[in-house]
């Protein structure tokens, strides 16, 4: 598939049917593998976070791949297609996955294919995505719930349609083969689904908190800290990491969290680059206690947003972080995001 359009408009009439109504986006760069067997749901329950063994076909769920450190592999999601497991990986992450898990494979009967390229992958988001894809199909998405899914047809050619909500955000991934692509994207979008390009994605993306590969997740975090406790099962048998995990929740050891962050007004200056903000320290009387991960200038108001890690102990909403030059100006936290909810820890 070809590189998503950085814009395809205007950004900011794109953020606000993303978040006002409803968006479609070229999502075929997320990785796609078909994982078959007897013992694949089985062998990535023994290596993930989440209780996923007992997912019948149609259904799904988020869970997590960890190092025996606890430090994150990948996000991934699981989806039983019933013939196959369908697991959607971090763009770009598809061979680090599949390497983990052939790592892992002794006896068991598993084999893992990349099928990101044999396919693809677009996305229908926003307050009104489920609402408008209905309109403009057959498809009937009311008990869908969060990671499941359905097949489907649109503009006669077949789709798979997976319920993964962005944050708080309704979403529906649609993966079909890449002939279909060019046809299925016409029929969608119109007056109700507006096409947005990778810049819109991008800040509604940091605007609802969904954490990046490479930004927010990775080997130097571990899932609490990246505030993905909701993808954790402290319930089900040992995992890698299970004991990392309980001793963290345990003894309340995270080092640091997640935030949501606003900057001071000054930052909001069009002529000052959001990269002048990404990367920049965070400090508290001086000292740092954390870094900007992920920022951005809000389209359609031009605040400036962002994301980070901050040491615990200063992780308090509404607090007013210093900016290291040569950022300018204060950052609040405004928020602790937990992407998929506070989990039973």
């Amino acid at each position: 598939m070809t590189t998503p359009t950085s814009v395809y408009t205007d950004t900011a009439s794109e953020y606000r049917a993303a978040n006002e109504a409803a968006a479609i986006h070229d999502t075929s760069r997320v990785g796609r593998l078909k994982a078959t067997g007897n013992d694949a749901l089985d062998l990535l329950n023994r290596l993930s976070t989440n209780q996923v063994s007992n997912l019948e076909p149609g259904q799904g769920a988020p869970t997590i791949l960890t190092t025996d450190r606890g430090r994150i592999l990948d996000l991934i999601g699981v989806v039983n297609l019933g013939e196959y497991v369908l697991l959607l990986t971090s763009p770009g992450e598809q061979q680090s996955v599949i390497d983990w898990l052939d790592r892992y494979t002794i006896m068991e009967d598993l084999d893992v294919e990349d099928i990101t390229a044999a396919t693809a992958m677009l996305t229908v988001f926003g307050p009104t995505s489920q609402s408008s894809l209905e309109a403009a199909t057959d498809l009937q998405l009311g008990q869908l719930a969060p990671y499941h899914t359905l097949s489907g047809a649109i503009a006669s050619h077949d789709v798979r349609v997976i319920n993964r909500p962005l944050g708080q955000l309704p979403s529906y991934d649609l993966i079909m083969s890449p002939e279909a692509f060019p046809t299925v994207w016409e029929h969608l979008t119109g007056p109700d689904i507006t096409p947005v390009g990778t810049q819109a994605y991008a800040a509604t993306r940091i605007a609802h908190a969904i954490p990046e590969y490479g930004r927010e997740l990775g080997d130097a975090y571990n899932p609490l800290e990246a505030g993905l406790i909701g993808s954790i099962d402290f319930r089900k048998g040992c995992y890698i990491g299970q004991e990392v995990f309980a001793r963290l929740d345990t003894y309340q050891k995270v080092q640091k969290r997640l935030v949501m962050l606003r900057f001071s007004p000054n930052a909001d200056n069009a002529d000052l680059p959001t990269d002048l903000f990404d990367g920049a320290a965070l400090l508290h009387e001086g000292q740092k206690v954390g870094t900007v991960t992920s920022v951005s200038q809000t389209p359609t108001t031009g605040e400036m947003v962002g994301l980070g890690y901050v040491r615990t102990a200063a992780a308090t909403v509404g607090a007013k972080l210093e900016l290291a030059e040569p950022a300018i100006g204060w950052a609040e936290i405004a928020d602790l995001p937990q992407l998929f909810g506070p989990g039973e820890g």
